[in-house]
């Protein structure tokens, strides 16, 4: 796993990529920032914003913008916290689920496909409307990899497809779009919140310029935000496979690699961040500019 002090030496234009490519111009100098925010409801800086609760029944919630100040953008503002949220499957306990009532959550956006909405279905909040966006699992369970390095090839290829893959595409831009244009607090999750979530709180960090280590060590928190499951997860992946833990590790345990090929792909196929917001996932401007917005103080 590289620490992120070895982003800084990863080829200039993909730094680049991710430095300048979601930059948009808003709808013009008077309809800036804290008019979008305005006409769409978003929160304002002199909203008081609820501390992220602890949950325990709820696997790997935080904050998208971080904790404390809110993670940094490269221009040195910083990311607003309380607006959007990311987790594992929404299935609270009642103390849980008291918790995040007094978030005043406005949506619920399920990642996960029918079937494995089936098997934990979500505990929406009073207020909040549930929203699908049915992409395919990383199904980690189903692999059998020789080796450690071959557990990272295979993570890494089904981490591309995120990017690829047409109807991924489709519902990641229906995904932000909505994220844009629904007003109040809201939250993105999937199953256990690592790979599809992983990868829209990416992309929206990516949109609101924040550094790329800082996006990878985000990706990295879930390792601690949810190890007690991820070890569980890999001690009984093992034992199907008659094999030691380490082997299975890197289908459970985010990965630098794993999120930097993500990114890679996209730069790869699409050149910069901008253009795939705008021809992979089929986003207006004015919908980037309304996240960007939405995301920084």
């Amino acid at each position: 796993m590289k620490p992120a002090s070895s982003m800084r030496s990863m080829p200039l234009s993909r730094r680049a990529f991710i430095r300048g490519g979601a930059r948009v111009a808003l709808l013009s100098s008077t309809f800036g920032a804290s008019a979008l925010l305005s006409a769409c409801g978003g929160a304002g800086d002199d909203q008081s914003v609820t501390e992220t609760p602890k949950l325990s029944t709820i696997e790997n919630f935080r904050d998208v913008a971080g904790m404390g100040e809110g993670y940094p953008t490269v221009d040195g503002a910083r990311l607003r916290r309380g607006v959007f949220y990311r987790s594992g499957a929404l299935t609270p306990d009642d103390a849980d689920a008291a918790a995040l009532a007094r978030l005043s959550l406005s949506a619920v956006h399920d990642l996960r496909v029918v079937g494995e909405a089936s098997l934990a279905p979500d505990r929406v909040p009073s207020g909040a409307v549930r929203e699908t966006h049915e992409i395919a699992p990383i199904d980690v369970a189903a692999a059998a990899p020789a080796d450690a390095a071959a557990a990272s090839a295979w993570i890494v290829e089904r981490q591309r497809q995120l990017v690829t893959d047409p109807v991924a595409r489709l519902q990641f831009g229906l995904l932000l779009t909505q994220l844009a244009r629904v007003s109040g607090p809201q939250v993105v999750h999937g199953t256990a919140g690592k790979d599809r979530t992983g990868w829209a709180a990416a992309l929206l960090l990516s949109i609101a310029d924040v550094p790329l280590d800082v996006i990878i060590q985000d990706y990295l928190l879930t390792n601690t935000v949810a190890q007690t499951q991820i070890d569980a997860r890999m001690t009984a992946h093992a034992t199907r496979l008659g094999t030691d833990t380490q082997t299975v590790v890197p289908l459970y345990q985010a990965q630098s690699a794993t999120i930097e090929a993500a990114f890679d792909e996209m730069h790869r196929e699409y050149g910069t961040l901008s253009r795939y917001l705008a021809q992979g996932l089929s986003m207006t401007s004015a919908d980037v500019a309304m996240l960007r917005a939405k995301l920084i103080a």
